[in-house]
């Protein structure tokens, strides 16, 4: 099986990597193929919003995003490790899943003349057929799983509710492609560490995790 994790903080020796590597090696001692990549290395542009990609089923930006999609399409199990800076996604990683849009969710070519349609009948029924078919398109993305790994600094954050942004993207991704979360660890008191020995513990649950996994 083949296991991708996708690393969107910029500290390769933090928390976070080394949950995600724990998680990597879990399924390494049980035969699975791994890889890790560091979305920092990357040039992943942001997407502006052109919708050529709704005619040609592709971004016509060129940068490394498409060489990192399809490394996403050959997956099986995907790992996200996004840190928590500001009760969202990390700017690197929003970037990287708004690319998606070029290449994974089927477009209306409808919508670009949407307004200059002659009726309300013709534009209900041109919603309704977008409405219909709106989904994802590329079917190897279909039933995937993911498991997330999530830091921050202080478990107060986590208790004012910080992270349910995160959250909520993270399954509104997974949701949109037919995926399936199916674990997370959410570190959150990287900086103070309140409880003894946290860290080891998490560390020793992603290497669980990771020899768990199973086709």
């Amino acid at each position: 099986m083949n296991v991708l994790c996708i690393n969107s903080s910029p500290r390769k020796n933090g928390n976070i990597s080394s949950l995600c590597r724990q998680i990597l090696k879990g399924a390494e001692s049980k035969g699975h193929q791994t890889e890790m990549i560091n979305l920092y290395d990357y040039n992943i542009s942001p997407c502006i919003g052109c919708w050529s990609c709704a005619k040609n089923q592709k971004c016509h930006i060129q940068d490394d995003f498409e060489m990192l999609y399809s490394k996403i399409e050959q997956a099986e199990r995907i790992i996200f490790g996004v840190p928590n800076y500001w009760c969202n996604l990390p700017g690197i990683l929003v970037n990287f899943i708004d690319r998606h849009t070029g290449y994974a969710v089927w477009k209306p070519k409808e919508g670009r003349n949407f307004g200059k349609l002659p009726s309300i009948r013709s534009k209900i029924k041109v919603m309704w057929k977008c409405l219909h078919n709106f989904g994802p398109i590329n079917p190897s993305f279909h039933k995937k799983q993911y498991i997330l790994v999530i830091a921050g600094t202080s478990p107060f954050r986590y208790l004012l509710g910080e992270y349910k942004g995160i959250l909520f993207m993270l399954r509104k991704y997974v949701q949109k492609l037919n995926g399936k979360i199916k674990k997370s660890i959410i570190y959150t008191d990287t900086l103070f560490r309140l409880r003894k020995n946290k860290e080891s513990k998490l560390l020793k649950k992603a290497f669980s995790i990771g020899a768990c996994l199973v086709k």
